[in-house]
């Protein structure tokens, strides 16, 4: 079947996959042919070590519109999902992970809502079954931790990367130059028409998840340091409490040595400074954070590099998301130039 002119791109992002693709394929294609409009499927190998590449390609063989982009290596979740969104051709493109966690069932209900004239529809985790509380619990005190600490744009609480998003949001988002990258806040930073949608996401019934306690630990500081300064705030207030604590403290023993004999001795001292310390401590961590942050910018390495790619006609890469950057600096000096 021809895959010429696609109106709705779905992007799956895949890592060692192999027990659930099957699954995934089945359940993907009952409900995109129930959609009665064209379709495609980006799948993104994030440098798989298992037999998804040699699944991927049975399915490519036999239905042009799934397409298979495999990236050199694992680029990290983030990219992955950006490599996708690149590579789509619809008008309005989606994200779903393969672990069918997140119901494709609620597809139609997304392009409903794009019908309606909303640009970006992301899904709300309402509830979460079929998962163990030892996971639930920490996952949903770091979204609820994500979201206090979003401090420019607030993020939407329990919101994940089961989205849809129009082709202009796309080319919106493609102008983005960070190396950096937390997906979900840059799509909602970029503003347009948004609606929630609440859902009930499932357990995995087949296969490993990729995620395990460091990994949700660097997902929230990534998050929180790519969307936030109020790490850095909060130390900036701390270090006045602490200076007005202090100035407090020396004013108490100055009253006290006229009139009384004030305690003796360096455990009080020891504790100021051990406490002191530790604070500093953090503070240059926390700043250091921010630094690297900077010092991956500087470095203005490709976000990923493809391996090859299936059912597609152009090869992907970070190509276009430079000629976006490419066209956003030369309108920049073009309106500097304007201004002198």
């Amino acid at each position: 079947m021809s895959d010429d002119k696609p109106t709705f791109s779905l992007v799956v992002p895949v890592l060692n996959e192999e027990q659930v693709l099957p699954d995934t394929y089945a359940a993907l294609a009952r409900v995109l042919e129930s959609l009665d409009m064209p379709f495609e499927v980006v799948v993104v190998d994030n440098g798989s070590t298992d037999r998804t590449p040699d699944l991927m390609a049975a399915i490519c063989a036999k239905d042009a519109r799934w397409k298979f982009l495999r990236l050199s290596r694992n680029f990290g979740y983030q990219n992955s999902i950006t490599a996708g969104m690149l590579a789509a051709r619809g008008e309005a493109i989606m994200i779903i992970d393969a672990d069918l966690q997140d119901p494709p069932e609620m597809i139609p209900q997304f392009i409903a809502k794009w019908r309606q004239g909303y640009d970006i529809v992301y899904g709300i985790r309402q509830k979460r079954t079929g998962e163990s509380p030892l996971r639930v619990i920490p996952t949903m005190l770091a979204m609820r931790f994500i979201t206090w600490m979003s401090d420019e744009v607030k993020l939407p609480l329990h919101s994940g990367d089961f989205r849809l998003i129009t082709r202009r949001v796309r080319d919106a988002f493609a102008q983005l130059p960070e190396s950096s990258r937390y997906v979900r806040g840059m799509i909602h930073w970029l503003g347009f028409r948004q609606v929630g949608l609440p859902y009930v996401r499932l357990g995995r019934h087949k296969g490993e998840s990729k995620m395990n306690p460091l990994y949700l630990v660097g997902f929230m500081f990534n998050a929180v340091f790519n969307f936030s300064v109020k790490p850095l705030r909060m130390f900036s207030v701390l270090g006045l409490g602490i200076l007005g604590f202090t100035c407090l403290l020396a004013g108490v023993y100055l009253v006290m040595s006229f009139l009384t004999d004030p305690p003796r001795g360096i455990t009080t001292v020891l504790m100021l400074l051990l406490m002191n310390l530790g604070i500093l401590s953090l503070g240059i961590g926390v700043l250091g954070e921010y630094v690297a942050k900077v010092y991956a910018e500087s470095k203005r390495r490709p976000l990923w590099l493809v391996d090859y790619s299936l059912n597609m006609k152009r090869r992907v890469n970070h190509e276009r998301h430079e000629r976006h950057e490419k066209k956003r600096r030369r309108k920049a000096r073009i309106a500097e130039q304007e201004q002198v």
